[in-house]
């Protein structure tokens, strides 16, 4: 019956409490355009100096108190999901602050080396956290979190739901233990996400990728992301390094004659596979998802909600999934020593 009941979920739509939009159009922000650069202050190798400074002003880094104390009744009592959703509605949290915006962290096996990098949230529903990428390169993230086979160099294509990671000698494991951390510093609250990633269908990804403009979806097709186009020896280097032109500055922060004085180090080459792939999608006017490009879930096993109070003695929260899949999972809810 349990199993019947899991099916049943499984094959149900999630509803979807956030469904983010494509990419936003990039504003002129005039006050930081118009911001002069800071001069970098000093360093200083007097240690007895630096520790005299520090101590004189005991109470120098940020002290917590925006907002008021975070209790029991103040957070949702059965779906953290819910409990996020609220917090990431926050009137305080403008769109321009881009709340979006979290880390995904994985790690690679069987050597246990993690690798973050910062990602954007796209949609959230009752199984969990989507984020979108592409997962086709061995460097990347593909590797880490579906492994590969003993002689392939790229992803070939995304994972069906429910498969399970490759297992290879060369690559190891993939691992689909995940985490997922956002940061709010204006209003003083942080989530941290932890479990298993699991890949969205090729039908649900469609559904973003038609969000995105054009030149994202051009993008998508060309960068192989995290590949290496180009590294070079530290003597070469030193070589390579502008000399005159570091001085003179465009704007206060290209050098006047980059293109002079600039050696090929790789761009060359992913602007000519954009151009490669223009040329592929000319008069396209619906360039299709491409196989190594789509979302993953990252579906909970715990959910920590974190808020400032003054003294370091901050109010965390922690949700523990301990039965149940999607809308009918059961939490432990912990409070937890800051």
């Amino acid at each position: 019956m349990a199993q019947e009941e899991r099916q049943t979920d499984a094959g149900r739509r999630p509803k979807k409490l956030i469904f983010a939009p494509g990419d936003i159009a990039p504003t002129s922000n005039k006050s930081t355009q118009d911001a002069q650069p800071q001069a970098i202050p000093a360093t200083t190798t007097d240690k007895t100096a630096t520790e005299t400074e520090v101590l004189s002003n005991a109470a120098r880094a940020h002290q917590f108190g925006t907002n008021p104390p975070l209790t029991i009744s103040q957070i949702h009592g059965t779906d953290p999901l819910y409990q996020f959703h609220n917090w990431f509605r926050d009137s305080r949290l403008p769109a321009s602050s881009a709340p979006e915006t979290c880390t995904l962290s994985t790690a690679s096996l069987p050597s246990g080396r993690v690798s973050a990098r910062v990602v954007y949230l796209k949609e959230l529903d009752e199984r969990g956290w989507v984020v979108y990428s592409n997962w086709g390169s061995r460097e990347g993230k593909g590797g880490q979190v579906f492994g590969l086979g003993e002689s392939a160099d790229t992803l070939g294509a995304m994972p069906e739901p429910g498969s399970q990671p490759t297992v290879t000698s060369e690559v190891g494991s993939g691992n689909k233990w995940a985490a997922l951390t956002f940061s709010w510093a204006s209003v003083e609250r942080q989530v941290r996400i932890e479990g298993l990633l699991e890949p969205l269908s090729r039908q649900e990804s469609e559904m973003y990728w038609r969000t995105r403009e054009r030149g994202s979806r051009i993008g998508g097709w060309a960068s192989w992301q995290s590949r290496v186009l180009w590294s070079a020896e530290p003597a070469q280097m030193e070589q390579n390094q502008r000399r005159k032109s570091v001085a003179k500055l465009l704007d206060s922060v290209v050098p006047a004659d980059i293109d002079q004085t600039d050696v090929d180090d790789g761009r060359a080459l992913l602007e000519s596979k954009v151009k490669e792939m223009e040329e592929r999608f000319a008069g396209v006017e619906d360039i299709p998802l491409p196989p190594f490009w789509g979302g993953v879930r990252l579906v909970p096993e715990s959910v920590e909600f974190w808020q400032g109070r003054r003294s370091r003695l901050h109010d965390r929260f922690r949700y523990v999934r301990i039965e149940g899949e999607g809308a009918g999972a059961k939490w432990r809810v912990q409070r937890l020593s800051p």
